[in-house]
């Protein structure tokens, strides 16, 4: 399940969802560009040649418009993460078809990630937001906690490990190369910084206590003290010698 914002009062018929879709546009970029604090409906109306009180007929607060909004961007990349799940068989793999599904998308509106990476801020900084967001049933989340909670049970992953870490830890990561790239008006494709970021983050599988070699870690204990997985072995004339 997805967040679902309230739609009491929204008007009804084509014309009007497609004034919706230029408004949940333009809140988005209003908010990724502004905050949630500096963003006024007035804005957001102005964007899209109607008046603040017009707005009113489809948002009975600026809070319902951004949850709307977050609904509006997840839903971009909600499909694609959810493709990724069904299509891709190990975790390595789905991780990257996200990461790279997720800088695509940017790619083609850099709004999508300035909004959405700026979510964990403004949920910080606002509590009706986080009060809001909380009572809803986040699918992007979701999504992400049962691909971490399946490679552990599979052993891709350290079972030990917290979920919440490893979210916060992989995709805290991805959304700060997003982000950095998206402040920056960096004139490469957001698609070539996140091809190098999964490229470390796939060597990250290998390390112990984190992928199946948290495995070997237990097993490498001789005689109470610990064996440094990975390291080569003393040739065999060397230990004779």
């Amino acid at each position: 399940m997805t967040l679902r914002p309230a739609r009491v009062g929204r008007p009804r018929g084509s014309n009007k969802e497609a004034k919706l879709t230029q408004i949940l546009l333009a809140a988005r970029r209003q908010f990724a560009e502004k905050g949630y604090a500096q963003t006024t409906f007035k804005d957001v109306g102005r964007a899209v040649g109607m008046t603040h009180a017009a707005l009113y007929s489809y948002f009975s607060s600026k809070l319902e418009l951004y949850v709307a909004t977050l609904v509006d961007a997840q839903s971009v990349l909600l499909p694609e993460y959810l493709r990724a799940l069904e299509e891709c068989p190990t975790l390595r793999e789905r991780f990257r078809r996200i990461l790279m599904a997720s800088a695509a998308a940017a790619d083609r509106d850099a709004t999508v990630t300035g909004f959405l990476a700026a979510v964990p801020i403004e949920m910080r900084r606002h509590p009706e937001l986080l009060a809001e967001l909380l009572r809803q049933n986040n699918g992007l989340y979701q999504a992400l906690n049962g691909m971490f909670e399946e490679a552990k049970r599979t052993g891709e992953l350290n079972p030990a490990l917290s979920t919440e870490n490893l979210i916060a830890a992989f995709f805290g990561g991805a959304l700060g190369v997003s982000l950095f790239h998206y402040g920056m008006h960096a004139s490469t494709r957001l698609t070539d910084a996140m091809a190098i970021f999964a490229t470390l983050v796939d060597q990250g599988f290998d390390i112990a206590g984190i992928g199946p070699a948290f495995a070997e870690v237990r097993s490498a204990t001789v005689a109470g003290r610990p064996k440094r997985v990975g390291s080569r072995s003393k040739p065999a004339e060397a230990e004779s010698g």
